[in-house]
C-alpha cells in the first residue's frame, strides 16, 4: 500500500516496540556509514531505535520514490533540518521528531513544515527556562499557572514552538523568543504569522490518542489551499489509517 501522497500531508506515528519490521530488514535499508553508527551503540534499546528512525525513513521514501532505500542521500541545513539530496528535485519533504520510543513523521509537498514530539515530563527550573526561551506573554502564563498544570502548559508550548521553528528553518535559540503564541496554546489549528509575507498553520495534537505526549505540526501551505491530512499509525507491520 503507497502511503505517502503529494496530495496530502501524510503523518506517520509509531513507537520503537510494536512497530513490526525486523532489525534485519531495517539494516539493510541503511549506508555503510550508518550501519557503522548503528553498531557503534552501546545499548541494544538505542540501536533498535536508530534503526527504526532511519530504516523506516528509508523504506517509506523509497517505496514512494520507486527507488532502493540504501541509495538515497540525505544532508542537512545550517541549522540541522534533514533533507535528501539525492534522488534530487523529487517535490517530496519530509520531517520527523522522536521522543523515547515515539517516533512522528511528516511528508508532504512543502518544504516549510515541521513536527514535533514531546514527552509531558516534570521540567525543573521551569520557571527559569520559561523566562529564558519564551515570550514576556507565554512566560506570565507559565508562572501563574498551579504547579500541577505548569509541565503540561510549558511542554505544550515548547512543542509547538519547536514545530514552528522547525519549518521556519529558523536556528532554534533565535526563534523561540522571536514569537509568541500565549492566545493560541489551547487551540488544536491556528495561523501563525511568521517573518515577512508568510504564516504557518500549525496543528496541535496530530495524535490526539497518545495520553502524555504532546504533538504538533507546522506548515506553509499554498494561498488558500486546504490541509488535507491523513494520519497513520504503524503497528506489527501494519499502516493503520487513522
Amino acid at each position: 500500500m503507497m502511503i505517502i501522497s503529494k496530495e496530502a500531508v501524510t503523518l506517520i506515528h509509531t513507537d520503537t516496540h510494536i512497530a513490526g519490521i525486523p532489525e534485519e530488514k531495517l539494516f539493510e535499508t541503511l549506508t555503510d556509514e550508518e550501519k557503522e553508527k548503528a553498531d557503534r551503540f552501546r545499548f541494544d534499546n538505542d540501536r533498535h531505535n536508530f534503526l527504526l528512525r532511519r530504516g523506516l525513513l528509508r523504506l517509506l521514501l523509497g517505496e514512494t520514490l520507486s527507488i532502493e532505500p540504501s541509495l538515497i542521500r540525505f544532508s542537512s541545513t545550517q541549522v540541522g533540518k534533514p533533507f535528501m539530496t539525492f534522488p534530487e528535485n523529487t517535490g517530496l519533504y519530509f520531517n520527523l521528531s522522536h521522543s523515547g520510543r515515539q517516533i512522528v513523521y511528516a511528508f508532504s509537498k512543502h518544504p516549510e513544515m515541521g513536527v514535533d514530539i514531546e514527552r509531558i515530563r516534570t521540567v525543573d527550573d521551569i520557571d527559569l527556562l520559561a523566562r529564558k526561551y519564551f515570550s514576556a506573554e507565554e512566560y506570565a502564563i507559565i508562572v501563574n499557572l498551579p504547579s500541577r498544570e505548569k509541565n503540561k502548559a510549558f511542554i505544550r508550548i515548547w512543542s509547538i514552538k519547536e514545530a514552528l521553528i522547525k519549518a521556519s528553518g529558523w536556528p532554534l535559540e533565535h526563534g523561540l523568543a522571536a514569537f509568541d503564541v500565549a492566545t493560541q496554546y489551547r487551540m488544536t489549528r491556528f495561523k501563525m504569522p511568521f517573518g515577512a509575507n508568510r504564516s504557518l498553520t500549525c496543528i496541535t495534537p496530530v495524535f490526539d490518542y497518545m495520553c502524555g505526549f504532546a504533538t504538533a505540526l507546522a506548515i506553509q501551505l499554498d494561498n488558500n489551499e486546504p490541509l488535507n491530512l491523513r494520519r497513520y499509525s504503524l503497528q506489527n507491520g501494519e499502516y493503520i489509517e487513522l
